[in-house]
């Protein structure tokens, strides 16, 4: 629980860091942000969930994690590549 908490804090600002690069990623992420948040508080005051609500509370959290490594790779990565790209045109032409 330890890793998902801190996991929390961190999804809780990765929006503010994709807001100057991508307003529409950061937007898109934050549902998810919630949901987890939800979870979070069901479990710390031990509420009574099901399998399914657990299995639901635990695919969205997957899903958040898959969509900020994506998110990542997009923003830091894809101006690197189209950089490249860009002198290899040059060095072509």
């Amino acid at each position: 629980m330890d890793v998902f908490v801190l996991y929390l804090f961190i999804a809780t600002a990765t929006p503010l860091f994709l807001w100057t690069e991508s307003k529409k990623m950061a937007i898109m992420q934050m549902p998810f942000i919630a949901v987890i948040w939800l979870y979070a508080i069901l479990h710390m005051t031990n509420a009574d969930l099901s399998p399914m609500m657990h299995t639901m509370f635990i695919s969205i959290f997957v899903a958040n994690v898959i969509f900020a490594h994506i998110a990542a790779v997009l923003i830091f990565a894809g101006p690197y590549f189209k950089k490249k790209k860009l002198e290899k045109d040059s060095i072509i032409d």
